[in-house]
């Protein structure tokens, strides 16, 4: 049946009719056998409806492929039939895609797009890309790209073309007609390989411009901002200005930049730092100021920046100045300093005409600020220099003159001292008991102006008669200046106790007297009760805060800010009979340590004195 080229479906078809065939024969072989005598029945009646069964194969065969054929047809007719809906539908889709195609291509915004051979030549060209150039896509259509292009464009297109060919997408831009082209290409396969080549072609003119300005604008701040950096840190201001007048030239790109220095009569404008400029002229040429037709003086007379696009078209000031003998047709100048009181004039200027945005007025302007800033930071530090030189001075001579003075006056003390001794041995009998308390009030008192008179010499001579800084051993320091008040201590009874101390940067003889001027306190103003005096250091960082503490009469809180001032007593005489320098001294002492000196105390509560000192590192 295979080979009959009938269709299994089809082979009951062809049983049927063998069936059939077989069927009419035994109903004839019965029907004979009813109305004749047969010779062998038997024998006839199996060869017959064999036969019939052949002649029921070969007529249901045909009949099978006929329905065979008749099946195929069909098949192939409803093949035929869908192919063609398929076709129609893919030419709707087709004619639909070829028309959003020509839509897109023919509107496509600031472009173009374009199909190219191998041979890259212009197939297809649609766009609106071309309206602000000199071609048009009738110019490119069935033209080869080397035919169309100029030398410089073509440098550009063709490799970029070539590896698309070989199967690689680009993307790159062109400039041509003084406009900036983005263009990508992607290459058209078949079962060959690279049959053409689409680009898609965008005028970014505009977009690059304005990456270019924002680029521009994040340059400038970053110039004012490493100028700004560079002021603080400099104090030499040509340097700054050199680097200033390099930076704006630079951004702008600009020919000339210069920073003029207006004398203090604000009639002569010195170049004094520039580029550009010929060799010789920076720091030795001067331009007028008051001259009315130069754009320096109309640069000072106006409270804003001047801009100029083209000298040769601008009324508002001719042809005289340093800028124009040089060619100079545009620029932007603008004061630095108060415009009531300006210091100079910081200028750009460029040989050709051109135009300036505000954000490039306001970039000029912020360099002649940070230019006006160090100028007023300089003069000022100049002058606090110069001031503190003078205090210096003067405090160089209040010193000696308070060391010469309390020096000067040791010899008349103690000539009074001595006669009123000698007054008292030789007339104490003589006189009466006001007579002797008047006598003891001019030896108290001339004691005590001695007292003073040594306490102001010391304080003088902390700077004038100091040992260098060295370390030291403050347990040594203390025990000294406890033995030099020994018959202090063992008068008033006095308990002194002391944690560990350590070795700090200083002037041993200095902190001893310190120490000495601390206990002596804490034992006058201990009160009615024995002193009790503890001493305790405390490490902060890389320095030392040692402490003096004591049990006494205490200083009320009004008294303690000007306790540490020369002659200023937070105690009247009755309770105790210090000079007024003690503290004072301690605390010039411990300034010169590069430390400080404070105390914390309440009235009945004792007294607590702090000061710093530098660590040593062990």
């Amino acid at each position: 049946m295979p080979e009959a080229d009938v269709r299994p479906k089809f082979y009951t078809t062809v049983a049927s009719w063998c069936f059939r065939a077989v069927g009419v024969m035994v109903g004839i072989l019965l029907f004979i056998a009813l109305v004749a005598e047969l010779n062998d029945p038997a024998n006839n009646f199996l060869i017959l409806p064999a036969l019939a069964a052949v002649a029921g194969f070969a007529a249901g065969r045909h009949d099978a492929r006929a329905k065979t054929r008749a099946y195929t047809l069909e098949r192939r007719n409803e093949a035929l039939q869908q192919t063609q809906a398929e076709l129609e539908q893919t030419v709707d889709r087709l004619e639909a895609s070829e028309e959003r195609y020509r839509t897109v291509t023919e509107n496509f915004p600031n472009g173009a797009v374009m199909l190219l051979d191998e041979e890259l030549r212009h197939t297809l060209v649609a766009g609106q890309g071309f309206e602000k150039v000199d071609i048009s896509a009738d110019d490119l259509r069935g033209e080869r790209a080397a035919d169309v292009y100029s030398e410089d464009a073509l440098a550009v297109f063709e490799p970029n073309y070539r590896a698309t060919l070989d199967g690689e997408p680009t993307t790159f831009e062109v400039e041509m007609q003084g406009r900036t082209f983005e263009t990508r290409t992607h290459p058209l396969t078949d079962e060959e390989g690279v049959y053409a080549i689409l680009t898609m072609t965008q005028d970014v003119t505009e977009r690059k411009q304005r990456e270019r300005e924002l680029a521009k604008q994040a340059r400038q701040q970053q110039v004012v901002a490493d100028l700004g950096q560079l002021a603080l840190e400099t104090d030499d201001l040509d340097e700054l200005m050199r680097e200033a007048s390099r930076q704006v030239a630079d951004v702008l790109d600009t020919d000339y930049c210069e920073v003029f220095d207006l004398d203090d009569d604000g009639e002569t404008l010195l170049l004094r730092q520039g580029v550009g400029w010929d060799a010789g002229l920076v720091g030795e040429t001067t331009v007028s100021a008051v001259e009315a037709d130069s754009q320096a003086a109309y640069t000072l007379e106006n409270d804003s920046p001047t801009v100029v696009e083209d000298v040769e078209t601008d009324g508002r000031f001719g042809g005289i100045g340093l800028q124009t003998d040089h060619g100079v047709h545009s620029g932007i100048s603008t004061v630095v300093g108060p415009f009531d009181e300006p210091w100079g004039i910081l200028g750009t200027h460029d040989a050709d005409t051109g135009t300036f945005t505000d954000e490039d007025v306001s970039f000029v302007q912020s360099v002649a600020n940070i230019l006006a800033e160090a100028i007023e930071r300089r003069q000022y530090q100049s002058e606090l220099e110069g001031l503190v030189a003078d205090l210096e001075e003067s405090n160089e001579r209040l010193e000696q003159f308070a060391y010469a003075a309390s020096h000067d006056l040791q010899e008349p003390l103690r000539m009074v001292s001595t006669y009123l001794q000698l007054v008292e041995r030789r007339y104490e009998d003589e006189l009466d008991d006001e007579g002797r308390e008047f006598l003891g009030f001019a030896v108290d008192g001339a004691d005590r102006m001695r007292a003073m008179i040594d306490g102001l010499l010391e304080y003088s001579r902390v700077e004038t008669a100091a040992d260098p800084l060295e370390p030291v051993d403050l347990e040594a320091v203390l025990e000294d200046a406890r033995e030099d008040l020994q018959v202090a201590i063992e008068a008033s009874d006095a308990t002194i106790t002391v944690a560990s101390l350590p070795r700090v940067e200083g002037d041993a003889h200095q902190l001893r007297q310190v120490f000495q001027n601390l206990l002596e306190n804490a034992i006058e103003y201990s009160g009615d009760d024995p002193p009790a005096v503890h001493v305790s250091a405390e490490r902060d960082g890389g320095r030392w805060t040692v402490t003096v503490r004591d049990e006494g009469i205490g200083i009320d809180p009004a008294d303690q800010d000007r306790v540490f001032d020369v002659f200023e007593r937070a105690h009247g005489r009755a309770e105790g009979a210090g000079t007024g320098i003690g503290l004072a001294l301690c605390e010039r002492i411990v300034e010169r340590h590069g430390g400080d000196v404070w105390l914390d105390s309440e009235p009945g509560g004792g007294t607590a004195v702090s000061f710093t000192l530098p660590a040593v590192d062990e």
